[in-house]
């Protein structure tokens, strides 16, 4: 192919094609109004592990997010964002270097991007060299990189959470309740069927306590400067676990549940087998029974009210320092997540909800508002960089959003992609999503294809890629899909 052109001509995309693959240009100076004269605006991304759109912004009628819905009322809320990979160190390297996985070759949660991009520049990095002062408090990246070196680093003692998950567990046991013994394991001590718990304990001895101790220094030390802030919260990644008064504040009886525990159940006959994960980050040894799936997804809103309050120390922080006026906030969660949808817990799926993340950005000159199109995760790094007002690296593979931060009402993507290596096959899944339908295929077809209609199935329940009438459709996606890799993978 000799340009650009020709390869959207050859894929038959057209106008199509070209927003779906676009040119990445550059942003010479910041895109909003608002900004003090003369000043460069800092930044602040948010990450918040295993967060889906459990939000009450999005709609959840469990949720108790209040500060984070705060954050949404004063920017622009992205419904339709999508994650490249749901799970955590494919993910953050997918949006911590603009590239989707099929170029970072990172498909598990050990392997470093460095080893198929040792010279890519990483978010915190481009900040540093246009002459940012960088930081990245908690978990930002999942397998730690060591050519990004910002000014602060500091990360987190995870074992802290899983320590009050063992106590309050102890607790139980003490109290007569036998139903969840311990499990024992040489690498992680003790594990549980049940990984949630409310906890007595102080607000101070919580893991995200400490990262937004650690980052309401930071905020003082970079007060004086133009800074990129990275934060990452850990809850409400397993072990669900919050001080007491989060559970309390959630009636169990009235926690919504999906389709699965509902009366008549769900079928799952026509899902093939890769996309059926088994249950190991929740319910480690045992499926659970309709009333603890029920405890489950009120301790994982309990642990989201849990970091909502923690992320709103941070931002009362960013208002108290008058730090606001000159800051983009960028919040987002690292990937989707399953509270029992298709009977399946955690990550690791490509269903809309193991896909679906919450996308949320304010700061000086941005209007609130509501962006219905499809956009990626992969678009985080280029949209950061214009609102700063720095070039793009050629290499990043997303667009920027700021058109749409702009104008909410300008269309997304036409399709967004997500790639999944199943848990317990191995085989690689692929999803594509455009503004009607999903469709995933496993081992490119060959162990099974799904296709959802949204406009009357918007919880995927039935899986239409077998039917006769959506033959053509399947071939159209799969096209879609097939161009989508050769693109990204050629880059």
């Amino acid at each position: 192919m000799n340009s650009r052109r020709d390869f959207l001509k050859l894929a038959g995309l057209g106008a199509v094609g070209a927003a779906l693959f676009p040119r990445v240009g550059k942003s010479a100076a910041p895109v909003f109004q608002g900004l003090e004269k003369g000043k460069r605006p800092s930044v602040l991304f948010l990450i918040v592990d295993d967060m889906t759109t459990t939000l009450g912004c999005y709609g959840d009628r469990d949720a108790r997010t209040p500060h984070m819905d705060a954050l949404a009322a004063r920017g622009v809320r992205f419904d339709r964002a999508y994650t490249q990979f749901s799970l955590c160190n494919p993910s953050r390297c997918s949006f911590l270097t603009g590239c989707y996985p099929e170029r970072t070759k990172v498909f598990d949660l050990v392997t470093s991007l460095r080893v198929a991009l040792p010279d890519e520049v990483t978010l915190p990095q481009h900040f540093k060299n246009a002459g940012y002062t960088a930081g990245r408090i908690g978990k930002v990246f999942h397998v730690p990189d060591p050519k990004t070196k910002p000014d602060v680093t500091l990360g987190v003692a995870l074992h802290k959470d899983q320590a009050i998950l063992d106590e309050a567990k102890l607790a139980e046991r003490s109290e007569g309740d036998l139903s969840d013994p311990p499990h024992k394991s040489g690498r992680e001590g003790n594990q549980y069927n049940r990984c949630y718990a409310p906890s007595p304990h102080p607000d101070k001895d919580f893991t995200d306590y400490q990262i937004a101790e650690e980052a309401l220094a930071t905020l003082e030390q970079f007060k004086d400067k133009p800074f990129f802030l990275a934060v990452g919260f850990i809850r409400p990644h397993t072990p669900y676990v919050a001080p007491r008064r989060f559970f309390d504040a959630i009636d169990p009886t009235k926690i919504a549940m999906p389709a699965f525990y509902q009366s008549g159940g769900e079928d799952r006959a026509k899902i093939p087998n890769p996309a059926l994960r088994p249950n190991n980050n929740v319910f480690r040894f045992a499926a659970p029974s309709p009333k603890e799936a029920r405890e489950a997804r009120r301790a994982y809103h309990a642990s989201t009210a849990w970091v909502d309050s923690q992320v709103g120390r941070v931002l009362a922080k960013l208002k108290e320092l008058k730090l606001d006026e000159n800051t983009y906030v960028l919040l987002t969660g690292d990937h989707g997540y399953q509270l029992g949808e298709h009977g399946l817990w955690a990550k690791q799926t490509l269903f809309e909800e193991g896909t679906h993340v919450p996308l949320l950005v304010a700061g000086p000159g941005i209007k609130p508002g509501t962006c219905t199109g499809l956009v990626e995760q992969v678009d985080i790094f280029p949209t950061l960089a214009a609102l700063a007002g720095l070039d793009i690296p050629k290499s990043v593979q997303g667009m920027s959003l700021k058109e749409q931060i702009a104008d909410p009402t300008k269309a997304g993507k036409p399709a967004v992609f997500s790639t999944m290596v199943s848990t317990h096959t191995k085989l690689m899944g692929r999803s594509v999503r455009d503004e009607r339908f999903r469709y995933i295929e496993w081992d490119e077809g060959r162990a099974g294809r799904q296709l959802y209609d949204h406009e009357g199935d918007p919880h995927e329940l039935t899986n239409l890629a077998d039917l006769p009438q959506h033959a053509a459709r399947v071939g159209q996606m799969h096209a879609l899909l097939a161009q989508h890799l050769e693109k990204v993978r050629s880059k």
